[in-house]
């Protein structure tokens, strides 16, 4: 009966977490799909590419009006990162995107006031634009992530044609780029479950006061929390209308849209652990810091109108519920297909270590792409047993049922244009008599 009180708020939290982010994230990742497919990566590298302050600037302000969540960024991010842009520009979008969108001004608009929407903007503009500054003067070691495709794979692409770039762009936003970020979506989706069920939503309206207090309440229950930008706005109207500042709101509505635990993990994954200290760091201060500006400014005649929203009624609309069921399916079915493939690479050494077995070193795979095609090449030849691939190390594995020579695998790889070398052959060891 424990156990059942603990779980079961983690496991509704997890579904409605779920369930709240799934069309926004879909609808992310369709947008990831279409700029891979449709638009050429050279331009999103001269774009975005440069780790410069006019880079930056320009990432900005398209972030502004794109009506994409904390959680429908990540893949197009993570797209637009995997096509050249660079890490600066990259994070400066990160940040401004899900802050505002077209759909969120306009009920900011209507809920809040034109004053509060321009300064809800502006907010956005700047930290977006302090976050990229930063992360061109405090840089990252880390690599930027390999590409879905690869120079390898994009040999063997020739969507030429309208329909083919559209199978194209489904392909990548529902397979490949899913694909990248199961794991840490899953992950961000337990913590953020875990998180909310040990603080729930009502605590925002129970313990916000309308000074300073207020603010740092918001903002620390705002960042690990689920709250996407249009959906946000009930929730700080409510706020302002029960006597809180609304500086604390705006606090609110900059943490709350900003991050979540899935992003927190996606963005570390993405552009490296500096990045996701200057992304935490900028929202963090510049939350509390906007929100005592506009506190300053507009101290105490601060008045509007109530007006309800989808998001603040308790229950999901059917589109909602639909979306929670394809994307944790879809996430489910990725994460489970990636630890099978470990799975298989390990069971390949292991069979390999006891039979015949051939080792290949492929310098040009490094792509999911990559492996799929590995595997299925090889595992289509006559008497293999196992197929294990190993990105990082650029190692093919190969468990064979009888001796084989490494010419065959080498020619079969170059023809799907894969040029691999031998590292090991070893053949099982015949028996003392």
């Amino acid at each position: 009966m424990m156990a059942f009180q603990i779980l079961f708020p983690m496991v509704k939290a997890f579904w409605e977490l779920a369930s709240q982010m799934a069309p926004y994230l879909l609808l992310g990742f369709f947008i990831g799909g279409i700029l891979h497919a449709f638009l050429p990566s050279d331009i999103i590298t001269r774009f975005m590419g440069r780790e410069s302050i006019g880079s930056v600037a320009k990432a900005t302000l398209v972030g502004i009006p794109l009506p994409l969540c904390s959680c429908g960024v990540l893949p197009v991010a993570a797209s637009a990162r995997q096509s050249g842009a660079g890490r600066a520009p990259t994070l400066a979008f990160l940040i401004t995107t899900p802050v505002t969108g077209i759909d969120s001004i306009l009920a900011t608009l209507a809920l809040l006031g034109a004053p509060f929407m321009g300064f809800r903007i502006a907010a956005s503009l700047a930290l977006g634009f302090i976050a990229g500054a930063l992360a061109i003067f405090i840089p990252d070691k880390s690599k930027p992530p390999e590409p879905e495709f690869c120079s390898s794979c994009e040999k063997t692409r020739q969507a030429t044609t309208l329909w083919a770039k559209a199978k194209d762009a489904l392909y990548y936003g529902f397979v490949e780029l899913p694909k990248g970020l199961a794991g840490s979506v899953l992950l961000g989706l337990l913590l953020g479950a875990m998180i909310s069920a040990a603080a729930p939503a009502d605590l925002i309206s129970r313990y916000m006061g309308s000074g300073i207090v207020g603010i740092l309440v918001a903002v620390a229950v705002g960042i690990p929390l689920y709250v996407c930008a249009t959906g946000s706005i009930p929730i700080a109207a409510a706020m302002v209308m029960k006597g809180f500042s609304p500086g604390a709101a705006l606090a609110f509505l900059i943490a709350g849209p900003a991050t979540n635990a899935v992003a927190f993990t996606t963005v570390k994954k993405i552009l490296g652990t500096r990045s996701l200290l200057i992304y935490l760091a900028t929202i963090f201060a510049g939350a509390i810091g906007f929100g005592l500006a506009l506190n300053w400014l507009w101290p105490a005649s601060f008045k509007l109108g109530a007006m309800s929203h989808e998001h603040g009624s308790g229950h999901l609309p059917w589109y909602f519920i639909v979306s929670g069921i394809l994307l944790l399916g879809m996430m489910g079915y990725y994460y489970a297909a990636d630890q099978a493939r470990r799975w298989r690479h390990r069971g390949a050494t292991e069979t390999g270590n006891q039979g015949n077995r051939v080792v290949l070193k492929v310098l040009n795979m490094s792509c999911e792409h990559c492996r799929e095609s590995i595997i299925k090449n090889l595992a289509g030849l006559e008497n293999v047993q196992a197929v294990g691939v190993d990105l990082k190390k650029k190692r093919v594995t190969i468990s064979t049922e009888k001796e084989m020579q490494p010419k065959i695998f080498i020619d079969s790889l170059d023809k799907i244009g894969f040029q691999a070398e031998l590292i090991e052959k070893s053949v099982p060891s015949s028996p003392l008599k």
